[in-house]
């Protein structure tokens, strides 16, 4: 209150000009400070509206990134399991071999004999190529019987192993770069009944 008396007293102490002057240059600081809180302002609402930008450019890189990701492994995906169809084709022509050289077998024909070679020869070519493009074989001898990888043909009745082990292969199964290809075929125990 004291400065505020002070001011008084000082501006009525100041010739009539010079308090014109002032009050002049009051204004002008009046007219910049208000100048320079738009301009803050402004500043403010632009620095918001970089940084939403800055953010939807991320947002869209991080976009455009897990796009490319996705497409990569898209391709992978289709590169390795392109030849899918062609496999399918291929494995009755394999089952072919091995049921000739079971049938060769059975017919008594001899192990040396240059029809059994011949086949075998071709079988384990074929199985060689297979394998190289991804096929496994399953394994399904004693194993616990799984839905998702073995069809069920049939039930054996048996003591030897416990409930739903497989006890027969029918047709063997495959897997192509680690996904089913074709369900193997089995049979599977069952315990006997004690009733009968």
């Amino acid at each position: 209150m004291l400065m505020e008396q002070d001011k008084h007293v000082k501006k009525s102490q100041m010739p009539e000009g010079q308090h014109k002057s002032l009050q002049g240059k009051d204004a002008e600081f009046e007219g910049l400070k208000k100048e320079l809180e738009e301009t803050k302002k402004k500043l403010e609402e632009a620095d918001k509206q970089a940084a939403e930008a800055k953010d939807k450019l991320l947002r869209a890189y991080a976009d455009f990134d897990n796009a490319k990701k996705r497409l990569a492994k898209e391709r992978e995906e289709f590169v390795r399991f392109a030849s899918e169809t062609m496999m399918r084709g291929l494995l009755p022509i394999l089952d072919n071999f091995e049921r000739a050289i079971v049938h060769a077998d059975a017919a008594g024909e001899p192990k040396n004999s240059p029809l059994r070679e011949g086949i075998i020869l071709i079988k384990k070519q074929l199985a060689n190529f297979l394998i190289q493009q991804g096929l496994v074989r399953m394994e399904t001898a004693e194993k616990k019987f799984d839905p998702h990888v073995h069809e069920a043909i049939g039930h054996m009745e048996s003591e030897e192993h416990p409930d739903e082990t497989i006890v027969e292969e029918i047709e063997p199964g495959y897997l192509l770069n680690g996904r089913l290809l074709r369900p193997a075929k089995v049979r599977i125990s069952r315990k006997q009944d004690s009733g009968q």
